[in-house]
Order: structure tokens, then sequence, then C-alpha cells
């Protein structure tokens, strides 16, 4: 299905929206940073870090190779921190695993690309499902030390099951969705529909609200992200 007004934003009007969109996240970014924190280092470093992630994923909706997975390398490191200091075990895992498929991407992407250096989109088959596994399976073996170690160096901002189960989702979730797109399918849109969602609790209950506003704006960003994928996997079907 065809929507116009989305076909205007991913085709001809591409360029303003982004420019529309980033400029409108830095702006809710630097509003929470600069009114619910203390501008301490670390509260610039988080707000850094936040800006880099919006220039990644306004870079992958748009299949863009070297700037998609170049930022997506620069975001995912500082993320990790991030999350860390922030007690998110899933949180703080799921960049780790993301860095190296960010790192595997640009080898990948520009194999598959268009005539305007753009990266193809493809649809899903079923051995994708067997190496998402594989890896959250390894992730989930450590996942009980890291956040034991979390609790006893008193970083958790708590000890409810709901955080610690809500963490355990967002981790599965987002290695899926990631994986599902460097891989190039479309359907990884959907994924991080729902990540975003969950990640948007997590981080409101760790008080981690520079990243949970920008998880409100990735989400807008999924939404472009998940109609311009299935319209250029359609258009090279044909």
């Amino acid at each position: 299905m065809r929507i116009a007004l989305l076909d205007k934003l991913t085709g001809e009007w591409a360029k303003p929206w982004i420019i529309i969109w980033f400029t409108a996240g830095v702006a809710a970014l630097f509003t929470t940073f600069w009114r619910t924190t203390e501008h301490a280092g670390l509260d610039w470093f988080y707000f850094g870090v936040s800006i880099i992630g919006l220039l990644c994923v306004a870079a992958l909706s748009f299949r863009r190779n070297i700037a998609g997975n170049g930022f997506g390398m620069a975001a995912t490191a500082g993320e990790s921190y991030v999350q860390w200091t922030a007690g998110s075990v899933g949180l703080m895992l799921t960049p780790i695993y993301n860095f190296f498929t960010h790192l595997y991407g640009l080898y990948y992407w520009s194999k598959n690309t268009d005539g305007d250096g753009n990266m193809i989109p493809k649809s899903a088959n079923k051995w994708i499902w067997l190496v998402t596994i594989a890896f959250i399976v390894v992730g989930l073996l450590f996942f009980n030390t890291i956040n034991a170690k979390m609790a006893e160096l008193g970083i958790l901002p708590t000890t409810d099951d709901k955080f610690y189960w809500l963490n355990v989702a967002a981790f599965v979730v987002a290695i899926t969705a990631q994986t599902t797109m460097i891989l190039r399918y479309s359907l990884n849109w959907w994924l991080w529909l729902l990540s975003n969602f969950i990640w948007l609790f997590v981080n409101l209950m760790s008080e981690n609200y520079i990243f949970a506003i920008q998880t409100l704006v990735y989400q807008v960003n999924a939404v472009i992200g998940l109609y311009e994928w299935y319209r250029s996997e359609s258009q090279h079907k044909v």
C-alpha cells in the first residue's frame, strides 16, 4: 500500500524531513539534558552519544551504508557505557553486539547496493531466525552474572523483578531487530517499533531521561524507515 505523504517524506521531501526531524530531536534532547541533569561531564557524554545515535538511525532508515554503520559503531560504543552507568543490563549488552554487526554491515551492505549507492533490502527467510537465536542465547548466558555484578556495585537503579525482565525483553527484541537490519530484512523496522517501546520503559525506570526522549525520536524515524525499506524492496522485485 502506497501512502502519498510517506512517499513524499522518503522521496522528494527526504532532505527537508531529515533536517526537521534531526533539529526537533536535538532540541528535545538538549531540553531534557538541560532540565533533568546537573550538566556534569557524564551528562554531556550522555547528550553527545544521543546525538550520534540520531545521525546513525537517520542514515540507516535511508539505507546509507558508511554513514549508517559508521555512526552506528560510534553510537553503540558510547551507549554501552551509558547504559552501564544507568544500571540497565539489557540495554548495555545490546550495543556491544550492535557494534560488531555495524562493522560487518559496512562490508555486507557494500556488496548489495543500487545505482545510487544505497543498500537494497530483501525479504526474510527461515535461516535468519536460527542465527538470531544463537546470538540471543550467548548473550543471555552472561546476563545474570552482569546483573548480579551491577547489584554488587550498587549501580542497579532498582531490584524490582519487572525491571530485570524488561531488560531481558529489551535485549532479546533489540538483538533480533539489529540482526535482521544488518542482514537487510525489511521486517527489522517492525521489531524496532516494539524494541523502542520496551527501551522507553527501561530508560524511564532507570531515570535515564535523555535516552528515554531519544527512544521517542527513534520511534518516529522507525515509521519512516519501515515505509522506505518496504517501498524499496517492492521496487527491486519488479
